[in-house]
C-alpha cells in the first residue's frame, strides 16, 4: 500500500483518512474518552414534578393505606356509636310465658272468717309482654296476665315505658298498674328484662306491682344449665318481698270480690275468741258514760272496720346474662294476708282506760291489744312454676338475641383488622423500590 508522508505545508493525510473512517461514516459507536475534554455530552435529567412520587417508589400503596385508615376509623365509630344504636330492646316483641301451679283460699271471701278446710284449686297463668309503640330510645310495653284457678278467672293489665338500651323503666304518663293510670316512681327498675351483661355480683331493683315498690335482688349464683334446656347458661337470683299492698292492687282486690272493710258485727267472733262478750260489755259500759261519750262509742261501733292487706312473694328468676332474657321464673310462695285496722277503735282507748276498773272494759282493752299484735291471716296464696315448653321458648329467644349480638359485635373487629392489614400491606409495598428505568442517551 502506498504510504503518504506529511506534506511540508502541514496537511496531515492520516488525519484526513481518519476523518474518512468507514465506521464514522456509517455512524458506528465509538468508545468515548473516560474523562476530560472530548467526552460526549449527556442530557441532564428532566426536572421532577412536585406531585410525582420519587423515582423507584410505587404510587399504588398510597390508596391502600388510605382505605385502611378509613376502615379503622369506621370500625372505631361503629363500636362507639353503631353498636349501642343497634343493640336495643326489639320493637317487634310479643312474647307469652306460661305457668302452672295451685291456688289456695283460706278465708271466706266476704267475711274473711277462716275456712275449716282451705280450698285448693289447680291454676294456670299466662303472661304476655307486647310492644305497643316505640321509637329510638323508648318503647311502651303492655303486660297482660291471666290467672285461671278452677272456675275463677282474674285479669291483670299493666303498661310501662321502657328504655330500649338499659332495659330499665322510665317514668311517664303511659304507666298503668292493674288497669289504672299510675303516678309512681318506677324509673331505673326492671321487670320484663334484666340489663345487658347481667352479673351474679350485681344488684338489680325489680319492680313489684302489688306493693308499688322495688325489691333489690343480689347475690346470684351460676352460671349453670337448666334441666331440659340445653345449650344455654343462666344465672339465678332470689326475690323476697313483703309489704302493704299498693292502692292500685287494693282496688283490684276489691273489684274482684275481696272486701275493703268489715262491720263491727263481723269483728265480734274474733273478740269472742279472745274472751270478750260484746253485748254484755255494752250493757255494763254504756250506762256509766255521759251522753257525749255514749255518742262517741256508738259512732265508732257503727263505722266499717277497714282491712289492711299485705302482699308477700318469694321466688327465683333464671337470667341469660348476656341478653338479660328471663328464661325461667318460679315462685315458692306468693299471696295476700289480711288484718282489720283498729285505727277507729283506737279512738276509744282513752275512754276505756278511764273505766278500766270495770272488768268487761279491762277485758276489751286486753283483747284489742292482742288483736293488734296478732299477725295477719293468709287470705289466699298460690305457687307456680314455668312450663318446660315456655322455658325452651324463652331460651330460643335468648339464643337468637345472642346470635344477633355476635354479628353486630363482629362488624367493628372485621373492619378494624381489615383496615390494619391494608395499612401494613401499603407500608410494605411502599418500601420496595421499583425496577430502575434504562438511561436515555
Amino acid at each position: 500500500m502506498t504510504q503518504f508522508a506529511p506534506r511540508a505545508n502541514g496537511f496531515d493525510h492520516a488525519a484526513s483518512l481518519r476523518r474518512l473512517d468507514p465506521e464514522r461514516l456509517t455512524g458506528a459507536a465509538q468508545d468515548p474518552p473516560a474523562l476530560g475534554i472530548g467526552a460526549p455530552l449527556v442530557e441532564p435529567p428532566a426536572p421532577q414534578h412536585p406531585d410525582q412520587p420519587p423515582r423507584g417508589r410505587r404510587r399504588g400503596p398510597l390508596w391502600l393505606m388510605g382505605v385502611g385508615v378509613v376502615l379503622v376509623v369506621v370500625a372505631v365509630v361503629f363500636a362507639v356509636v353503631g353498636v349501642p344504636a343497634l343493640v336495643r330492646f326489639p320493637l317487634t316483641t310479643n312474647q307469652t310465658a306460661y305457668y302452672t301451679g295451685r291456688f289456695s283460699i283460706y278465708v271466706n271471701q266476704s267475711t274473711l272468717e277462716p275456712l275449716a278446710t282451705p280450698t285448693v284449686l289447680p291454676m294456670t297463668v299466662s303472661r304476655q309482654v307486647k310492644v305497643l309503640s316505640g321509637g329510638f330510645s323508648t318503647a311502651v310495653l303492655a303486660e297482660r296476665d291471666t290467672i285461671r284457678a278452677g272456675q275463677l278467672t282474674y285479669h291483670q293489665n299493666f303498661q310501662f315505658l321502657l328504655n330500649r338500651r338499659t332495659m330499665a323503666f322510665e317514668n311517664g304518663p303511659q304507666t298503668m298498674m292493674f288497669g289504672q293510670p299510675a303516678k309512681t316512681d318506677i324509673a331505673g327498675t326492671y321487670r320484663v328484662n334484666f340489663p345487658l351483661g347481667t352479673s351474679v355480683s350485681g344488684r338489680y331493683p325489680i319492680w313489684n306491682t302489688e306493693t308499688d315498690g322495688a325489691a333489690v335482688v343480689s347475690g346470684g349464683r351460676g352460671p349453670f344449665s337448666l334441666p331440659g334446656v340445653p345449650g344455654l347458661q343462666v344465672e339465678q337470683f332470689i326475690s323476697d318481698i313483703t309489704g302493704p299492698v299498693s292502692p292500685y292492687y287494693r282496688n283490684w282486690l276489691v273489684h274482684n270480690g275481696f272486701p275493703g272493710s268489715i262491720t263491727p258485727t263481723q269483728l265480734e267472733p274474733r273478740l269472742s275468741a279472745l274472751g270478750v262478750n260484746v253485748p254484755a260489755l255494752l250493757g255494763t259500759f254504756l250506762p256509766v258514760l255521759t251522753p257525749a261519750q255514749r255518742s262517741q262509742v256508738e259512732q265508732v261501733l257503727g263505722a266499717p272496720v277497714p282491712l289492711v292487706y299485705t302482699f308477700f312473694y318469694r321466688g327465683t328468676v333464671d337470667v341469660e346474662p348476656r341478653t338479660g332474657v328471663m328464661v325461667k321464673v318460679d315462685t315458692t310462695a306468693e299471696g295476700v294476708k289480711v288484718a282489720p285496722s283498729l285505727v277507729g277503735i283506737d279512738r276509744l282507748r282513752p275512754l276505756l282506760a278511764a273505766h278500766s276498773t270495770i272488768p268487761a272494759v279491762a277485758a276489751l282493752s286486753s283483747a284489742l291489744n292482742k288483736l293488734a299484735a296478732a299477725p295477719p291471716q293468709t287470705a289466699v296464696d298460690y305457687t307456680w312454676v314455668q312450663t318446660l315448653g315456655s322455658q325452651r321458648h324463652m331460651a330460643n329467644l335468648a339464643k337468637s338475641q345472642i346470635h344477633k349480638l355476635n354479628l353486630v359485635d363482629a362488624v367493628p373487629w372485621v373492619l378494624g383488622v381489615l383496615g390494619l392489614v391494608l395499612v401494613a400491606l401499603g407500608l410494605v409495598l411502599r418500601r420496595r423500590p421499583r425496577p430502575a428505568q434504562p438511561a436515555t442517551v
